[in-house]
């Protein structure tokens, strides 16, 4: 069961307008195959079931059975297909205010448990003594310690890499940041459309640096592993943690 309060339960059924058994504007046939095919799950198994056959309902049986975890993608994959709809004229934005878009996606990250990983989790960088320290992003340096220790740098470089790539595909579905960072997406990564010139450069700038990651873990996912210098690899997963805190803060 996910851990849905009443409150994150009335503010979702208001974002997926699910008023008069509905859901969004799906039918039965297309929210059976969105769930399908986006999300790895069957709403329609039996063990979903709840009151009346309506989508909505199935909704509501998904979140009563469902972990936390797959409901909370369900929720973002929900809010990426909104952006979608908008943008191809299916759904209206004015539907859709900023504030009901935003608390969905709280609710997302709380029942992710991306709510705890807060600032604590984030890259630190100190400067003493003519000297720099970096404490790298914790998911990445915890997946590549092992690694650095053993030598292993070469391998670290890949793998943090490929936790990059994940997040991406967490907060937007796409692995691939050529197709992650579309101008629909940007409300999704960022909290907001860019406000000015000098912030959409900003925006512009954090997706060439994933398309920087792709690029550069698409090199050594088809080289065979070899040495690797300890200090470039260092730098190379400094770059890696930058890019992944930079579209895990929700909004700039």
């Amino acid at each position: 069961m996910a851990n849905l309060s009443t409150n994150d339960k009335q503010i979702l059924e208001k974002l997926f307008q699910m008023g008069g058994g509905y859901v969004l504007n799906f039918t039965d046939r297309t929210m059976e195959e969105f769930f399908r095919d986006d999300l790895r799950i069957e709403i329609y198994n039996p063990s979903y079931n709840y009151g009346t056959g309506s989508k909505a309902n199935r909704m509501r049986g998904f979140w009563l059975k469902g972990s936390d975890e797959e409901v909370g993608d369900s929720i973002l994959k929900l809010i990426e297909y909104i952006a979608t709809q908008i943008v191809i004229e299916n759904l209206k934005k004015e539907d859709f205010p900023k504030e009901r878009i935003e608390a969905g996606k709280s609710i997302a990250h709380k029942l992710k448990g991306d709510a705890s990983k807060n600032e604590e989790s984030m890259s630190k960088a100190s400067f003493e003594n003519g000297k720099i320290n970096i404490e790298l992003q914790k998911e990445i340096f915890n997946h590549v310690e092992r690694l650095l220790n053993d030598g292993h740098y070469f391998n670290a470089v890949e793998e943090a890499y490929k936790i990059v790539r994940k997040k991406l595909r967490d907060v937007t579905g796409k692995e691939r940041a050529t197709d992650a960072f579309s101008a629909s997406n940007y409300e999704i990564i960022f909290g907001h459309q860019p406000r000015d010139e000098a912030e959409k450069d900003f925006f512009e700038g954090v997706k060439f640096l994933h398309m920087a990651i792709q690029f550069l873990r698409n090199e050594k996912a088809h080289t065979p592993a070899g040495q690797l210098d300890k200090n470039l690899a260092i730098h190379y997963i400094s770059l890696a943690s930058l890019a992944y805190d930079l579209i895990s803060r929700g909004s700039i």
